[in-house]
């Protein structure tokens, strides 16, 4: 047991490097900082309800305290371009003094095909997932004990963008981070939704370049409370992936909630949005649970 946590302690090691160095991430950060508010603020339109409740969260909480952000993902740059701009540009600068940026997730064969590209992701605060290794590969149990250290994860529940523009089933994996992140840390991370519409315009599918002249809109939730669910996290007699699941599908009921909030985003599929409605329609029927086991594989 000693030896599998030796090699996860150097996998984790590994993979949490800044591969230019601490001031090197800092200006990684900064650039793409800069370059995304450029699309989004001057050459499109960028609006936020609850920007204070954001920056509260991911800039000034509780020491010690993790954090799991969620949202909906319609184009392959919402992360970074929407936190660039919900963040001031300083925040990314100065990664060097307070480590306070989030940590994302990104499909190794994408955003490390090649060893430049991967050194810039893993600058960015990208780390490599396998698309089809599920939930306990070793990736995640870093995500999780970084979350349990107090640091920022955050997580597109939808596990892949979603074209039809709405919100599509959840993988259950995010719920299995929350109860990871628990057991690890002895406390609740503090779980943020928000959901943003307009950036299907901005990036729409297989865009090259982002688009100008469109308007982004971002409706940013309130902390969630999931102590009743929580507690019952590595308890002995509990079906832990039903645990998973709820703490998913309540996750899942708030980012609905605020998706009923924000403009509609962009039907980037011919037929997309009735095949969403199609798919919403058997969930609520029961025939098609949300975070259904093997979602996250996909």
């Amino acid at each position: 047991m000693d030896g599998l946590v030796d090699v996860e302690d150097h996998f984790a090691q590994q993979a949490l490097q800044a591969p230019w160095g601490e001031v090197g991430r800092s200006a990684t950060l900064g650039v793409v900082s800069l370059f995304s508010k450029l699309v989004l603020s001057v050459l499109n339109s960028f609006s936020v309800e609850g920007v204070d409740t954001f920056l509260q969260h991911t800039t000034a909480r509780e020491e010690g305290r993790g954090l799991i952000t969620v949202c909906n993902h319609t184009s392959t740059v919402d992360d970074p371009m929407v936190f660039c701009n919900l963040l001031p540009a300083s925040f990314f600068f100065s990664e060097h003094r307070h480590s306070g940026n989030r940590w994302s997730l990104c499909a190794k064969e994408l955003c490390y095909c090649n060893p430049l590209l991967g050194a810039f992701f893993q600058s960015g605060k990208t780390l490599p997932i396998e698309r089809g290794g599920g939930p306990d590969q070793p990736i995640m149990r870093t995500v999780a004990s970084e979350v349990a250290r107090g640091r920022w994860v955050h997580i597109f529940p939808e596990g892949r963008v979603n074209h039809t523009g709405q919100m599509g089933p959840l993988r259950w994996g995010v719920g299995k981070l929350v109860c990871d992140a628990r057991l690890r840390g002895k406390r609740d991370p503090v779980v943020l939704p928000f959901y943003h519409s307009g950036m299907g315009h901005v990036m729409p599918k297989h865009a090259v370049v982002p688009r100008p002249g469109h308007q982004v809109h971002v409706v940013v939730g309130e902390p969630m409370d999931l102590a009743d669910l929580t507690c019952r996290c590595g308890q002995a007699g509990e079906d832990q992936r039903a645990v998973w699941r709820d703490i998913t599908h309540r996750i899942g009921e708030q980012l609905r909630a605020l998706e009923k909030r924000a403009p509609p985003n962009r039907d980037q599929i011919k037929g997309g949005a009735a095949q969403h409605e199609a798919e919403r329609r058997r969930r609520s029927e029961g025939a098609l649970p949300e975070g259904r086991p093997g979602e996250e594989d996909e």
